[in-house]
């Protein structure tokens, strides 16, 4: 078997109507397509906001200011880093892809402080998959990391249209539908500032479809390199070990080569987990999971409603402002999850794919104040994006009897405004 889709059905083939959208419904149309758009949207930035800098995406803050009494130090220092990298803001701490530019230059140095950047917590180690790729597509070449950065994300992007491709063609959909995939406001973020989302979603989702297919052992080695290039990853094959668990213990299933696929990612996440626990000894106070979990995470929808209501009470009206922007993140954000719910019953998804869609909602919910807080400008939901995903394979995989084309439709147009707009501000700012 072959991680490809099947030839679509010919009720899909006609409703493609023109020839033209019979030759693209294939994988690698949704995948091309998704690349030129978000290569567009690439070269804008790069020509309005970085003025033809590539390394300006890592947004590396520097210097020192000063709130109150208080004096901050950026992690980036001037003048001790690479000649190639730029600072974005002198004035700021940066952002995230300051720490994975950092981890490219060398996946294998481990200390805090190297290459004239310092790393503000343990977990940024363990997220050593798209650092890992970009220093091999690299050749370790300094000069050459900032390109690469950007070049493995859009090629990233371009993937995950190319497996929502696949989803959609196994629900007897056009190809066409899995630019849905790629249509994600957050990966604004994550392709404009250098961090580590779309490489792996896109492999979660090779690791789902493997698993669909029945090939065992590269669902498990997809899940694994996912896991370590973004923790929360593990909720997709959490959800396949729970019912592989309760499979066994109805004695309807024996242990077997499906439990490579939760059992692969567990041990490469724990492995990765180990290894920063005794080569970071002595850099930080708390290991890397439990710093994960106290800075990203809180009491179950607390901070979620806090931020809502802050955003709901701080809207204006003559022109769009942070808050404003995150009002329609969330909107939509929610249109999506609503119609996954509503879907759930009805579905054709196998049930491991429901489970994990509950199971993100609830990592969504407990997400902590640094991401929900619009006033933090914390990532535009770069961080909230496995459960608009996990929403379109529930949807794709649902009956046209429940959700015709007409109506998948009304709910896919639901992302354009937010992406527009989110893109459009990403050419223009930081």
């Amino acid at each position: 078997m072959q991680l490809t889709s099947t030839p679509g059905s010919p009720e899909s083939l006609r409703e493609g109507g023109p020839s033209i959208l019979c030759r693209l419904n294939h994988p690698l149309a949704a995948a091309a397509v998704a690349f030129a758009g978000w290569l567009g949207y690439v070269l804008a930035r790069l020509t309005v906001w970085a003025h033809g800098h590539p390394s300006l995406f890592v947004v590396a803050g520097g210097g020192k200011w000063r709130v109150g009494r208080t004096t901050y130090y950026a992690y980036t220092h001037l003048h001790q880093t690479p000649p190639s990298l730029m600072i974005a803001d002198p004035n700021s701490a940066g952002y995230d892809g300051q720490f994975y530019y950092r981890l490219a230059l060398n996946p294998f140095n481990w200390s805090k402080t190297a290459y004239g950047i310092t790393m503000d917590e343990p977990y940024r180690y363990t997220r050593i998959g798209y650092p890992l790729v970009t220093w091999i597509v690299s050749f370790g070449q300094h000069d050459l990391v900032p390109v690469m950065l950007i070049a493995i994300n859009l090629l990233s992007v371009a993937a995950m249209a190319y497996f929502g491709a696949i989803f959609a063609r196994d629900g007897g959909r056009h190809a066409l539908w899995g630019l849905l995939f790629a249509a994600y406001f957050g990966l604004a973020v994550s392709v404009g500032r250098d961090t580590g989302e779309p490489l792996a979603e896109a492999f979660m989702l090779a690791g789902l479809l493997a698993y669909r297919r029945e090939r065992w052992v590269l669902s498990g080695a997809a899940f694994a390199f996912a896991a370590i290039t973004r923790e929360t990853i593990l909720f997709a094959p959490a959800a396949i070990a729970c019912v592989r668990l309760v499979q066994m213990a109805r004695r309807q299933a024996r242990p077997g080569w499906p439990d490579v696929a939760w059992i692969a990612p567990a041990v490469a996440y724990g492995l990765d987990e180990l290894a920063a626990k005794f080569v970071l000894k002595g850099y930080f106070a708390q290991s890397s999971l439990t710093a994960d979990t106290t800075r990203n995470l809180s009491t179950p929808f607390a901070a979620m409603f806090k931020a809502l209501r802050y955003d709901v009470t701080h809207m204006t009206a003559s022109a769009m402002g942070w808050v404003d922007y995150d009002m329609l993140e969330y909107v939509t954000l929610a249109i999506f999850i609503a119609a996954g719910l509503a879907v759930i019953v009805v579905t054709s998804a196998p049930i491991h794919e429901r489970v994990a869609f509950v199971f993100f909602l609830f990592e969504l919910g407990t997400l902590s104040s640094q991401i929900w807080s619009s006033n933090l400008d914390f990532s535009d939901g770069r961080s909230m994006i496995e459960p608009f995903l996990f929403a379109l394979i529930l949807l794709f995989a649902t009956s046209r009897r429940y959700l015709n084309r007409y109506r998948l439709a009304t709910i896919a147009a639901c992302a354009a405004p937010a992406l527009i707009m989110v893109t459009r501000r990403r050419i223009l700012f930081m």
